[in-house]
């Protein structure tokens, strides 16, 4: 067992200690999905004389043993490079409802040693410490008392102990299987200032902050709150709290019995949306009172199905406000027509990612909110209309191309995140108001009619004289600039941007990819 030992006063003025009550532990299952698998016959065993085991979802490993690492197997790699590295490596697909419900064993099994745990995610599960410590005597003997309860499982966690749940889940990550990571009271923010930022889980954040110059949270958690919030706004708040080891979020309550999510199986399987629609209107509608009975409201749902067969679909949604009764529903029967079961729906689960007081979605005195409850209305009839794609959201995105620089996404689904910047070749501002999806073909010519290369451009060994827009006459080029490169690999090797004045006075952004010209925007 790890124990960080109490030493003397850190630079950094700790905050003032919480409330004993709010100590803390999580337990982590290394490689939960492929603990599962085994289990369940989908992989073989392992150990010394088995071959190493990973999960896979869409062709890229989600989850791997010690033995697929030591091979060099790591998760998110291609599937093909893992078999390339680990030529034994044995292979399952993605059971998250069934890995869910196995891991229901594991909260009941600690539910009998402690009064209070909540899962997590990713084989990790929080709870309550005060209780537990003083029914054994000491933090180390209730974890001793949870590892007992685990190992009639035949299950093995890293354990951590902390004032608050970041740092608690932290020294789990950090532990090794078996072994125990305590935090002394009022030393989490100690315990976090060497770690690096990457930890907050962010992609955004954490790369901001290396451009800033402040590479651990320690660094992160000295900025004024001011600036923070001006800079990244409230989720920007959210992690410096963290990073001061003032995290809020507390175990829930709530047992196994009464854990807030949906299951519903069906026998025979389900065949169609209407079907869909028909079995599940009555039991969201009475989850979704009882998560108002408790004056709670969900912003963000995974909605996981399961065939006939084993195929799973499983998806995050989320929309401005909150979802009530008809939004879920909604949202199954959409996840089902586009998903690919293959065959006959036999399970539905409904997890709330996210939920808020109902208070928070509360319209004020005068009114106000994010969207209008008539405007939400009318969008959503507009979609069972027209069909989901036909009401779209846009969100700022990152990327060269115009294209990528506005994201839009059905209404009511959660934005695809963005990697993080920065964008060498990226047109700067102002942009074109008119952004063509996708770029539309048009021709570029000298005054002979021979088509223009990009690469006499650049060395000037050609001039463009006519320009044929889409769908419009040809038209004498005025002025020119360019051409830029871009490297896109699903373009062209090089992609290469020229603007250009036309004599109908407007300007276009054209590209040039594998010889053809594409219009990729216009000013307007």
């Amino acid at each position: 067992m790890t124990t960080i030992e109490s030493g003397p006063a850190a630079q950094v003025t700790p905050p003032s200690p919480r409330p004993r009550e709010t100590r803390i532990g999580v337990l982590r299952v290394p490689d939960w999905p492929v603990v599962v698998a085994r289990q369940t016959g989908a992989l073989p065993a392992g150990g010394e004389q088995g071959s190493p085991g990973a999960v896979v979802h869409a062709l890229r490993v989600v989850a791997c043993d010690a033995g697929a690492r030591a091979d060099g197997v790591r998760v998110g790699m291609r599937v093909r490079d893992a078999q390339s590295a680990s030529p034994m490596l044995a292979l399952a697909p993605s059971d998250p409802v069934g890995e869910a419900l196995a891991f229901e064993h594991v909260v009941r099994a600690v539910l009998a040693v402690v009064p209070a745990a909540q899962p997590i995610g990713d084989g990790a599960l929080a709870f309550r410490m005060r209780g537990a410590s003083r029914f054994y005597g000491s933090e180390s003997r209730a974890l001793e008392a949870v590892r007992d309860a685990l190992a009639q499982l035949g299950l093995t966690a890293a354990f951590g102990v902390a004032d608050d749940r970041f740092s608690a889940e932290l020294a789990a990550t950090g532990g090794e299987p078996g072994g125990a990571t305590i935090v002394p009271a009022g030393r989490s923010r100690e315990f976090l200032g060497s770690l690096p930022v990457g930890v907050l889980g962010d992609d955004e954040l954490p790369s901001m902050l290396h451009r800033l110059g402040v590479h651990t949270l320690g660094g992160f958690a000295r900025l004024p709150d001011d600036s923070v919030r001006d800079r990244f706004g409230p989720a920007g708040l959210i992690a410096l709290a963290r990073a001061r080891g003032l995290d809020d979020r507390r175990v829930d309550d709530a047992g196994v019995g009464e854990e807030r999510a949906l299951r519903l199986v069906f026998e025979p399987g389900l065949e169609g949306v209407a079907e869909l629609a028909l079995a599940v209107r009555e039991p969201v509608e009475r989850f979704v009172r009882q998560l108002a009975e408790q004056r709670l409201v969900c912003s963000e749902i995974r909605i996981v199905l399961r065939g006939e067969e084993g195929r799973v679909s499983e998806r995050l949604w989320r929309q401005p406000g909150f979802l009530r009764a008809g939004d879920i529903v909604d949202r199954m029967r959409w996840q089902l027509s586009e998903s690919s079961l293959g065959s006959a729906l036999v399970e539905v689960q409904a997890l709330p990612e996210r939920l808020d007081a109902d208070t928070e979605h509360m319209p004020g005195l005068w009114g106000g909110g994010d969207i209008d409850d008539r405007t939400k209305r009318a969008l959503e009839r507009l979609q069972s209309m027209l069909g989901r794609e036909a009401v779209l959201t846009a969100a700022a995105g990152g990327g060269r191309l115009l294209a990528e620089r506005g994201v839009l996404t059905p209404w009511g689904d959660a934005a695809p995140p963005q990697p993080a910047g920065p964008w060498p070749g990226a047109l700067p501002a102002p942009r074109p108001t008119v952004v063509f999806r996708p770029p539309l073909p048009v021709r570029l010519t000298d005054a002979d009619g021979a088509t223009i290369d990009a690469a006499a451009l650049d060395v000037r060994d050609a001039s463009p004289a006519v320009f044929s827009p889409p769908a419009a006459a040809r038209r004498r080029v005025v002025a020119w600039a360019g051409p830029w490169p871009i490297r896109r690999r699903e373009l062209g090797d090089v992609v290469h941007r020229v603007q250009l004045l036309d004599g109908e006075g407007e300007a276009w952004v054209l590209l040039q990819a594998d010889g053809a010209w594409l219009a990729e925007g216009r000013y307007a």
